[in-house]
């Protein structure tokens, strides 16, 4: 409780609805994945690429409704932020592609970790990346027609 009370103040309800939606899609994203796997039985090869873009896709797609209509609240033309919600997605899923194969490939696990923790902690890595890179572009790139803020969910600072 401590927690919200300490984001809203300093964030605002804006973030803190973001931040539970891309709980939601990282959820959703785990699902969809795995279901595909379950369902074809496979588990590497290029079908897993394919499930990842398709649950990309899908995912993408679901965190656009969410960030239209509950987190930024947009009064914009559909299609148009879209098209600029799947674009600044995308930049930021390269981006964080990039990361992980840097540290992974390019710099490799320091001597004394093991890869397989390495490589996870590359992808925590990325977290953070996503979440303001996307936060960030949404708000300035995507959504620009938004209902005005009520007062009492306007932030502090």
């Amino acid at each position: 409780m401590y927690l919200m009370n300490l984001l809203k103040r300093t964030l605002g309800w804006k973030f803190v609805r973001y931040g539970l939606v891309g709980i939601l899609n990282m959820l959703l994203s785990v699902g969809i994945f795995n279901f595909f796997m379950w369902v074809s039985g496979i588990t590497r090869g290029i079908e897993i690429t394919f499930f990842s873009a398709i649950t990309f896709a899908i995912v993408v797609t679901h965190s656009f409704f969410w960030n239209k209509f509950l987190v930024f609240k947009s009064r914009g033309a559909g299609r148009p932020e879209y098209v600029k919600f799947f674009t600044v997605s995308t930049t930021t899923a390269l981006v964080n592609v990039g990361i992980i194969s840097l540290l992974v490939n390019g710099i490799g696990a320091p001597q004394g970790i093991d890869p397989l923790l390495w490589a996870n902690i590359a992808v925590f890595i990325t977290i953070p990346v996503s979440v303001l890179g996307n936060f960030t572009g949404y708000a300035l790139l995507v959504f620009t027609h938004r209902a005005p803020m009520p007062e009492s969910e306007k932030s502090v600072i």
